[in-house]
């Protein structure tokens, strides 16, 4: 019962923190869905270490794996979404697209694509020297649970507007 109650928890501070980043205000709102973000992250850290049983170091060591990896995943879905605005850009009804900027623009974005799955796997790889392989899965299993509840909530928000 306390798992699902700290998803519910976790999920509401998602779903508040995704309605205060679009609305209009103050500083556009940003400040406060900074500040959920960082809540929800702070709550899954927590559950993180107490379902997986980890040591003051071995959290210590996942933080900084996966602030490492986190940023440079963020820095691949930046690069990502510049690529789609120029591919889209490219593509679009009425306008002729060259062939080579095409080209380009697709092998681009697909070798950004096995970066972003290879940054995943060099994660799992730093992660295998202080987690064991029940903890590893468990996380990535955790992880994957929390993004997909994000993306149905994403889903659902776009749907009702």
């Amino acid at each position: 019962m306390r798992s699902r109650t700290t998803w519910v928890v976790a999920l509401l501070t998602l779903a508040a923190a995704s309605l205060a980043a679009q609305q209009p205000g103050p500083g556009s709102g940003r400040p406060r869905a900074e500040e959920l973000r960082r809540r929800v992250q702070e709550r899954f850290t927590e559950r993180v270490r107490q379902e997986l049983d980890l040591t003051d170091d071995q959290m210590t060591r996942l933080r900084a794996t996966a602030g490492t990896f986190a940023e440079e995943r963020r820095n691949l879905e930046t690069r990502q979404r510049v690529l789609r605005d120029a591919l889209a850009g490219q593509i679009r009804p009425g306008v002729a697209a060259s062939g080579d900027s095409v080209a380009r623009l697709t092998d681009s974005l697909l070798a950004l694509r096995v970066q972003y799955m290879e940054s995943f796997r060099a994660e799992q790889s730093e992660m295998a020297a202080y987690l064991d392989p029940v903890q590893r899965a468990r996380l990535l299993v955790m992880r994957e649970r929390l993004l997909q509840r994000a993306r149905e909530f994403r889903q659902r928000r776009h749907m009702d507007r």
